[in-house]
């Protein structure tokens, strides 16, 4: 089993990159363009509504358990206060309050659920998969979850005041 401080050290691999999970390093290929416009669209649209209160950062790094944990969240959302908090020469520690994912074909429904359990295990409020093709976002908190379509509108819960049209999280067909 390999710690972060081990991980770390480790050289990235061209065209990917690498994550500790449960102390055995997974290969990630790194997002194509769809993937990466998507994740950027839903940045911008999450930075308007949620004002100087939270940072929102495309591929946020964080140890969400200490040891044997090192992922990247395709969208992280974090409070201004505990960013700044943060050591700077390491990762964030717990997960960002929202994390969301767009779905790829490298992507697996169960490394989807896994890391959502992950995830509101340690800190995050809720957890989004974006499914372009699908037209829609499924949305997980720890009370249960609900699929939006494209027509609806995500409260943002716990947050914000503010409401996000799926449709713009979407972005054109």
């Amino acid at each position: 089993m390999i710690q972060v401080d081990e991980f770390v050290e480790r050289a990235d691999i061209e065209g990917a990159y690498e994550e500790l999970r449960h102390g055995e390093v997974f290969v990630v290929p790194w997002p194509k363009q769809r993937e990466a416009s998507a994740r950027h669209r839903i940045c911008r649209v999450l930075e308007r509504e949620v004002g100087l209160r939270f940072v929102v950062e495309v591929e946020m790094g964080f140890r969400a358990l200490p040891e044997y944990e090192l992922r990247k969240a395709g969208v992280g959302v974090i409070e201004c206060g505990r960013w700044d908090r943060a050591e700077v020469a390491d990762y964030i520690f717990g997960a960002p309050e929202i994390v969301i994912e767009v779905e790829s074909p490298a992507n697996t429904a169960r490394e989807f659920r896994e890391k959502e359990d992950l995830c509101l295990a340690n800190g995050s409020i809720s957890f989004w998969v974006v499914y372009p093709d699908l037209r829609e976002v499924t949305f997980a908190y720890a009370e249960g979850s609900r699929t939006y379509r494209e027509g609806d509108v995500i409260e943002l819960r716990g947050i914000a005041e503010g409401r996000v049209a799926v449709a713009e999280l979407l972005g054109p067909r």
